[in-house]
């Protein structure tokens, strides 16, 4: 995504200095990090800077000042293999790590395990290891000093030790916080028979509760969510946006023959059976010709059981992954878009308050999107009450929907331009950036 250039060559007005807090390393690869740059694409390298928590190498064009807090540093602090559990990281010298590399490696491996199987004793391990080893070093506390930040910028997170983070920097510089929401990380409107996970929530809850009064301004990602958590606090939330590029409609080119499907994300937390269902709605509307296959883009592993259950159907293209530069390539090249939400029960619920960013990319990209997935996850919601995408709502109904929209190849322009045009009047970068910009600007320290 380019980024626009205000501030940076017209010599505005000078930038508020941010310290983002996040727990994965800014990466622009994953959506955590792209969604890092899609906020502050328009700073200047010397006014932000990150600390982060993960044995991960930042990788993105705007921020080259970070320091490093890591669960493979605590450790060897407790085994008393490293003076202290945090370091300084400079962007050229992260590229270059190669230890940092393997620690990378081993620990992404943790991490994919731990996300796959949340057992909370595993959880609460990691947790515990926050509180017995000392993180709050000599060397942090000169980092927050040194950058000497006018704001802190922190997505909420489920880690309870990334809130202890953020109270301890609030505390060392004195300045206030602007809080982001993503994820429902408040309400009891969940689904889990097990007492631990309840357990996990409430805690959870008690430390969502004081950072979002810590807040001074706090942001959710969508509409819904603003309006539930206002409900809860009795406190003002904005809605950040994801942003995109609607300065110019792409370029189009004729249908595809046959049309190309592109779905490009995770496949995890229960998404894989809606591809299930749309790969075998493919197969029926193939059956007597190929008019249409479905391209999958992720970075999940595919296991050989899932390979085999989606290219039996004869209509799917196993890609993999793709750096996100490549992307918006991809998504042009496509007829359909397709989203895709979970119908399992614990991700229903957990997901009726969140927002998928790739949805952003969809519009920006303007083709029509077909979404499958519960009529009430915020995604779903979204494209349905918005009239900017087909959306199905249960196996029965994809079939019909899907042969519908591809059986009609005439309509597809006008459907992606209708999305297009909403992008740029809920999403376009120089409006919403500026208004981000302009509420950091207000929450400067005197």
């Amino acid at each position: 995504m380019k980024a626009l250039v205000i501030g940076k060559s017209q010599g505005m007005k000078k930038q508020p200095k941010v310290l983002v807090i996040s727990r994965d390393s800014w990466n622009d690869t994953n959506n955590s990090g792209n969604t890092l740059s899609n906020l502050f694409q328009n700073w200047d390298a010397e006014n932000i800077a990150n600390i982060y928590c993960r044995d991960e190498i930042p990788n993105n064009k705007i921020c080259s000042d970070y320091f490093k807090i890591s669960e493979s540093l605590l450790l060897k602090k407790l085994l008393r293999k490293a003076p202290v559990a945090g370091i300084k990281v400079q962007r050229q010298e992260a590229a270059l790590a190669i230890s940092e590399v393997k620690d990378e490696q081993n620990e992404k491996k943790i991490y994919d395990f731990f996300r796959k199987n949340r057992f909370h004793i595993f959880l609460w391990g990691r947790e515990l290891l926050w509180k017995i080893v000392n993180w709050k070093s000599k060397e942090l506390k000169d980092f927050i000093k040194d950058f000497n930040p006018d704001v802190i910028y922190s997505p909420s997170y489920d880690s309870f030790y990334m809130h202890d983070i953020l109270k301890f920097v609030q505390k060392e510089s004195s300045v206030k916080v602007v809080y982001f929401h993503c994820d429902d990380l408040v309400t009891y409107r969940q689904y889990s028979w097990s007492p631990l996970y309840w357990i996990n929530r409430y805690v959870l809850r008690k430390h969502m509760d004081k950072s979002i009064r810590l807040a001074a301004k706090n942001y959710c990602i969508i509409d819904e969510q603003s309006r539930v958590y206002k409900k809860i606090y009795n406190l003002d939330f904005d809605i950040l946006y994801k942003t995109g590029d609607f300065t110019n409609f792409p370029q189009t080119h004729s249908p595809n023959v046959p049309l190309k499907l592109i779905y490009t994300g995770n496949i995890i937390y229960g998404r894989i059976h809606s591809l299930f269902s749309i790969a075998d709605a493919l197969k029926k509307i193939n059956s007597d010709g190929i008019k249409a296959k479905l391209y999958l883009y992720t970075a999940n592993e595919i296991t050989p059981e899932v390979r085999h259950r989606l290219e039996s159907s004869g209509s799917v293209e196993i890609m993999g992954k793709v750096p996100y530069s490549q992307i918006s390539g991809i998504l042009n090249n496509g007829d359909i878009l397709v989203h895709v939400e979970s119908f399992e029960k614990q991700q229903m619920l957990a997901t009726s308050l969140s927002f998928s960013t790739k949805i952003v990319d969809y519009l920006e990209a303007g083709k029509p999107i077909f979404a499958m997935g519960w009529k009430e996850a915020a995604s779903i919601k979204y494209l349905h009450d918005n009239g900017i995408g087909v959306t199905a709502n249960n196996n029965q109904e994809v079939l019909g929907k899907l042969k519908d929209l591809i059986n009609h190849t005439e309509s597809l322009n006008d459907k992606g331009l209708k999305a297009w045009e909403f992008g740029k009047e809920k999403h376009n970068k120089k409006d919403v950036l500026k208004n981000f910009e302009d509420n950091l600007e207000a929450l400067k320290k005197d």
